[in-house]
C-alpha cells in the first residue's frame, strides 16, 4: 500500500518551525496574561500600603505636612 509522497528534509524542518512558532505564541499569550495579573496585584498592594500609611497618620493626630516635614528632616 502506498504511503504517499515522502516529505523533503526542508519541508519537515519548516513544519517543525511552524509548530514551534505556534507554541511560542501560545506561551507568549499566557505570559502577557500573567504579567497583567501581576501588575494588577502590585497596584492593589500599593493602594493597600498607602491606605495603611494614611490611617497611621490620622491615628497619630499629625497633619500630612507635619509628617512630610519629619521625613525631610531625616
Amino acid at each position: 500500500m502506498p504511503r504517499g509522497k515522502r516529505k523533503s528534509l526542508q519541508e519537515s524542518i519548516n513544519e517543525q518551525v511552524e509548530k514551534i512558532e505556534v507554541q511560542i505564541q501560545t506561551h507568549q499569550d499566557k505570559i502577557d496574561v500573567l504579567k497583567a495579573k501581576k501588575k494588577d496585584l502590585l497596584e492593589q498592594k500599593k493602594k493597600s500600603e498607602v491606605e495603611v500609611i494614611y490611617q497611621k497618620i490620622q491615628e497619630s493626630g499629625k497633619s500630612i505636612d507635619e509628617v512630610l516635614a519629619m521625613f525631610e528632616q531625616k
